[in-house]
């Protein structure tokens, strides 16, 4: 049984790559995808306190605020993603193919896709940083890009795997609003 109260951001490092390895605790790729946002959004900021003497001083305090922001909200989607696994996986043992299911498979496609639109707003304060970052930090801001774009592909992939369990309608818009946000990622690593 799936504890609300188990927050994903009290746990360890190691309690979370352990629990992800067990399908009980509902630590799927969703999971994954929220800890590398919010693992990319920790290091994006790191890149800015090297940097911000360099940064202007309102530049500087906005992305103190949204790399603060979202790494808390990456972590709370975690636990969101795991709620909403759970309610799917339990939907899906008891009647997948009633209408009532809809609604539960439909939340399960819309929260990964809430992912990836943070993300990519992670992603796009990250590019407003790059000038702005010397030789000696370029490392980490290109490994918080990698962790941000892998956690964007993921969140994508999370949503489109249940694409098939919706109506053919629904899926065809969702599908659309998938290689919407993926034809900003592609466009992003130009």
């Amino acid at each position: 049984m799936l504890e609300v109260d188990d927050r994903i951001a009290s746990w360890s490092v190691q309690e979370l790559i352990d629990r992800m390895r067990r399908p009980r605790y509902r630590c799927g790729g969703g999971v994954a995808a929220c800890v590398a946002l919010a693992q990319a959004a920790a290091l994006a900021d790191l890149v800015r306190r090297a940097v911000r003497r360099s940064l202007d001083n309102g530049l500087e305090q906005e992305m103190a605020h949204v790399f603060g922001s979202i790494a808390e909200r990456a972590l709370a989607r975690a636990d969101l993603d795991r709620a909403a696994l759970h309610e799917l996986l339990s939907t899906l043992r008891s009647d997948a193919a009633s209408s009532e299911s809809q609604p539960v498979i439909e939340h399960a496609t819309l929260v990964p896709l809430g992912t990836a639109d943070l993300g990519l707003e992670l992603l796009e304060m990250l590019a407003r940083l790059a000038p702005a970052v010397p030789a000696f930090a370029a490392s980490d801001l290109e490994a918080a890009r990698a962790l941000c774009r892998s956690g964007i592909q993921a969140a994508l992939a999370m949503a489109r795997a249940n694409l098939p369990l919706l109506t053919a309608p629904r899926a065809a818009e969702l599908e659309q609003e998938i290689e919407r946000r993926a034809a900003i990622l592609q466009e992003s690593t130009r």
